[in-house]
C-alpha cells in the first residue's frame, strides 16, 4: 500500500443519532465476530456510540481515541457505567501490555491515522492469541470518495465522484484513504494476523456532507439488497475479520 500523500482529516464519529447506521454496522460486525470476553479495545471510539453497544458482553470495554471533545461526550453517556475505560491515546503508540485485548474493534477510522503502519503493528502487540480484529474502513471500489478532498490551498468538501478509481491522484487529493482487501491483508498480515471473513455496508444516507441526503434516505431498503447481491463489493465500506495467531475461526 503506497503512502498517502495529503494531509489526512481527522474524522467525526458516527454518533447515537444516526440510529440506522448503528443497527447496520453493529449487525454487520456481531455476524462476524465473537464480542464477549474479558476486554474489548475500540480504537476511534469517538462520543462511543458503537463502543457502548458492541462493549456489552465484556468485562472491561476500553475507547482510545485523539480528540478530546468527543471523549468527554463518551465518558458522560458512560458515567454510570464502569466497565467503560476511555482514554486520549493514538493507535500507532499504545500504552496497553501486550496481548491484552479478547477484541479489537476499529470503525472507519484506519483512514484518518497518520502512522497506519505503526498502528497495525501495535494492534498485532495488544491483541490476545487466538484474539479477533474486526474493522470497518471506506472501500477503494465505492465510486465516491466521501472525505472531500484538497487541491492545492483549495479545498473541496461533500462527496467527489470516482477520484478512488483514481488512486495516483487519490493519494495527493484526497482527505482520507480508501482500502481494497488486499491492502488491510498488507498491513496486518506481517503482524500476526489472518483474515477470516470479508463483508460490505453500503450507504445509510445518514450523515452529512451530500445535499440530496434527504432525498436519497427512502433508498435505505434497495442499499440493503445490494449488500447481498453480486454487486456487494462496490459498496461505501469493506468489513474485514481477522484473527492473530494459529487458532481456528469460531
Amino acid at each position: 500500500m503506497l503512502p498517502h500523500q495529503q494531509t489526512l482529516y481527522v474524522g467525526a464519529p458516527r454518533s447515537a443519532s444516526c440510529r440506522r447506521t448503528l443497527e447496520v454496522i453493529t449487525g454487520k460486525l456481531r455476524k462476524l465476530g465473537r464480542f464477549s470476553g474479558d476486554r474489548l479495545l475500540d480504537i476511534g471510539c469517538g462520543d462511543g456510540a458503537f463502543t457502548m453497544i458492541l462493549g456489552e458482553h465484556f468485562r472491561e470495554a476500553h475507547g482510545i481515541d485523539v480528540q478530546d471533545n468527543y471523549l468527554a461526550r463518551f465518558r458522560n453517556a458512560a458515567k454510570d457505567q464502569s466497565r467503560f475505560v476511555i482514554w486520549n491515546m493514538s493507535a500507532a503508540a499504545m500504552s496497553f501490555p501486550d496481548n491484552h485485548f479478547d477484541t479489537i474493534v476499529t470503525i472507519e477510522t484506519l483512514e484518518h491515522i497518520p502512522d497506519l503502519t505503526g498502528a497495525a503493528r501495535e494492534i498485532g502487540r495488544v491483541l490476545k492469541p487466538g484474539g479477533e480484529l474486526l474493522i470497518t474502513v471506506p472501500n477503494r471500489w465505492f465510486p465516491f470518495e466521501n472525505h472531500g478532498m484538497r487541491i492545492g490551498t483549495r479545498q473541496i468538501g461533500g462527496r467527489v465522484f470516482l477520484l478512488p478509481y483514481l488512486p495516483w491522484l487519490h493519494r495527493r487529493w484526497a482527505l482520507a484513504r480508501v482500502f481494497t482487501v488486499r491492502d488491510l491483508d498488507s498491513l496486518f498480515v506481517k503482524n500476526g494476523l489472518r483474515r477470516q471473513a470479508v463483508d460490505y455496508a453500503w450507504p445509510t444516507f445518514e450523515h452529512g456532507g451530500n445535499r440530496y441526503q434527504r432525498h436519497l434516505k427512502p433508498l435505505f431498503g434497495l442499499m440493503r439488497l445490494m449488500e447481498s447481491s453480486p454487486l456487494r463489493m462496490f459498496g461505501s465500506s469493506v468489513i474485514t475479520r481477522y484473527l492473530k495467531g494459529n487458532h481456528e475461526a469460531s
